[in-house]
């Protein structure tokens, strides 16, 4: 039998914990409903709100290695548009270069030929020079790319280890000079008698090529070929490459005497049709050296490419399961709103009568 008392209201205390709860629940699902989040805190999940910490730390990762593809590609379309430049000049070059090889062309005309030769030459030397991304030399062999013979990582995952990067070859940024084309990259070059790591023999072939009259012009000394074709351009000293007066681009404009400047080369070979002849060769050399750097690039793009699109779908099912530990469900929290708002307003107003419940003892006074 219920007692009828004035200083404990038990009905009261119950309504009061009903209605506390009832405002607590309404306040959750209210929170839920305008953030979007199931997890706000960590005392709404403690283990959920780890597990989404950490997912949300990858989906940030995926993010970065994005755009660390995209600067990679961004370098490689810089490297390769550079690249595709030389080509066309290598082209025009070895066109020039066997029409200097036909017979019917006079000292004018060759003069001519070897003027056009000269600024194509010097114009590669200076797109390779200048050319950089990010701070970074491309195409002139100074970068640690290619001196390290490391190459380019390209870090393409959230993770550390040698499978979350592309390495990017460092033949790709080797020089693209004149000088380390027809010379010092050049592998069908004889590679010897070097100074200073450039190749002062660039004019003998390791192929068995016979370059007899390039040999001749730029030695000074009587040659005979295979063909018993004797050459003989100069007969009391050796090839001299240029007059002191007359520079290179890449020589920064200091007096170029050695064999290997743009003036030299094209001094020696565009003479008579014999040494631009030989010279085609070099030319060809040049251009499948160009070819296969840009077949390289193309290459590592589509790799590059195919990367993202793997990092791509990696997100797309880390940002899934995170929403569905860590994202509110909007009907169910509706649902519980308008539940707690319900018993809210309801146990607001029992909570009224529990109040005047012991003003019933006045009536047995």
């Amino acid at each position: 039998m219920a007692s009828i008392t004035i200083n404990t209201n038990l009905a009261s205390l119950t309504a009061q914990r009903n209605l506390s709860a009832a405002t607590t629940g309404m306040n959750t699902a209210m929170e839920r409903l305008t953030t979007g989040f199931r997890i706000n805190s960590g005392k709404d999940d403690a283990a959920g709100s780890a597990v989404s910490c950490l997912m949300e730390a990858q989906i940030s990762g995926y993010d970065v290695a994005v755009s660390n593809a995209s600067m990679g590609l961004s370098l490689l379309d810089t490297a390769e548009g550079v690249l595709g430049i030389v080509g066309d000049y290598l082209q025009r070059i070895r066109d020039l270069t066997e029409q200097a090889a036909n017979g019917t062309y006079g000292t004018s005309s060759m003069k001519a030929i070897k003027t056009e030769v000269q600024q194509r030459m010097e114009e590669i030397n200076r797109l390779c020079t200048v050319i950089d991304f990010n701070g970074i030399q491309l195409l002139d062999g100074t970068s640690t790319a290619a001196t390290s013979k490391n190459g380019i990582n390209i870090q393409v995952s959230n993770n550390s280890g040698k499978n979350n990067i592309i390495n990017l070859k460092y033949t790709i940024f080797e020089s693209a000079t004149i000088t380390a084309l027809f010379m010092t990259g050049n592998a069908h070059s004889a590679q010897y008698g070097n100074k200073n790591g450039v190749n002062q023999e660039w004019y003998k072939r390791s192929d068995g090529q016979d370059t007899s009259a390039l040999e001749s012009r730029v030695t000074g000394k009587e040659t005979t070929s295979e063909d018993n074709r004797n050459y003989a351009y100069t007969s009391d000293k050796g090839y001299q490459a240029t007059n002191s007066i007359d520079y290179d681009w890449k020589d920064n404009r200091e007096p170029a005497v050695n064999m290997n400047c743009i003036t030299a080369i094209c001094d020696a070979v565009y003479t008579d049709d014999a040494t631009a002849r030989e010279f085609l060769s070099f030319v060809d050399d040049a251009i499948e050296n160009v070819s296969n750097r840009t077949a390289l690039i193309g290459a590592y793009m589509n790799r590059v490419e195919s990367a993202v699109d793997a990092i791509s779908v990696q997100k797309e099912n880390i940002v899934s399961a995170n929403s569905s530990i860590k994202d509110a469900d909007v009907a169910t929290e509706s649902s519980n709103y308008i539940k707690y708002q319900i018993l809210q307003q309801s146990t607001a107003t029992l909570l009224s009568t529990a109040n005047q419940t012991p003003s019933i003892a006045l009536n047995l006074i």
